[in-house]
């Protein structure tokens, strides 16, 4: 009879591998771990895309509260700037573009703009103020509305050559046409020839000019979306700037006006400040756990106070 070796048997037994109980056991385990893993995955990537669609919103709501702010820190409602007011939206008469007057023409009420920003236009919309400087040491210089008649180029409109004088423009039409005692004339040509009508008295060459047009801002609907808007000048529909915000029932974007008092006024002119709210949210729905997919929503307010 042959005898086995104890000693084999053992080491045939320890090579012999998992049992299935040990197998299921540790299937189990990788399977949990798996999942678990899995779910944390899926928890993160939702969190990411919650903060990246809050990161949107919030920077949607800061360029249009920033666009407002402009707007209206600009105006002035003692001075007509703001043409309409509502919960929703308001018209104001917002700055177009700016220059210097360095010439006017000899007989006509044209000006010659150097150093021009912005844009001119010359539409029933467009108006203007041009800073008239008064008597010295009488305190009584101010900014006059004019009325924005013909957008010209320099040759078209007849004033080719800048002139610096201390000439006034508009009194007589021509007294600061380049043919003054004092001044300086050379070859540098305005950018533009603007053609005005209004009061021009004491308005001097070198003077500034500011041009306006009405711009309304509010908000709109576009394939069942509400939107940040503004209508310029005549503009028949409103052109896209930001969002997608909340509808109007939903605190989308309210305006609040008050006076100087802090006291909430519907008078036009007597509209010192501006607190508007603006709530907006994210263009797509995020997954949300335990619940259907849904848009994100931020809020934010501002106050502006309104040029003197």
């Amino acid at each position: 009879m042959t005898m086995r070796n104890p000693l084999r048997l053992r080491r045939l037994s320890d090579e012999s591998g998992f049992s299935i109980v040990e197998f299921m056991i540790y299937l189990m385990i990788g399977a949990i771990v798996v999942a678990s893993i899995y779910q944390l995955m899926i928890g993160q990537n939702r969190l990411y895309m919650k903060q990246r669609a809050l990161q949107n919103v919030r920077g949607s709501l800061r360029a249009a509260a920033t666009l407002i702010s402009w707007e209206l820190r600009q105006a002035s409602a003692a001075n007509g700037d703001i043409q309409d007011i509502d919960a929703n939206s308001f018209a104001v008469r917002s700055v177009q573009g700016g220059g210097v007057i360095c010439a006017e023409h000899t007989n006509l009420v044209r000006y010659g703009i150097w150093g021009t920003s912005g844009e001119f236009y010359e539409t029933s919309d467009d108006s203007a103020l041009v800073y008239a400087a008064g008597n010295a040491g009488t305190g009584d210089d101010q900014w006059k509305a004019i009325s924005v008649v013909k957008v010209w180029d320099p040759i078209g409109g007849g004033v080719s050559t800048c002139f610096w004088g201390d000439t006034t423009a508009g009194a007589g039409k021509g007294s600061g046409s380049g043919t003054g005692a004092k001044g300086w004339s050379g070859d540098r040509s305005p950018d533009l020839v603007l053609e005005v009508s209004g009061d021009v008295e004491n308005v001097y060459i070198g003077a500034a000019i500011r041009t306006f047009r009405r711009v309304e801002y509010g908000l709109y609907v576009e394939d069942g979306r509400w939107w940040l808007g503004r209508k310029v000048g005549a503009a028949a529909s409103y052109e896209k700037l930001a969002g997608p915000l909340s509808s109007p029932t939903d605190s989308g974007l309210v305006f609040t006006y008050y006076d100087d008092a802090g006291v909430v006024t519907a008078d036009i002119s007597k509209v010192a400040s501006v607190e508007f709210v603006l709530r907006g949210e994210s263009y797509r729905a995020v997954p949300q756990p335990g619940q259907a997919p849904s848009a994100q929503q931020d809020s934010l307010t501002t106050r502006v106070s309104l040029r003197g």
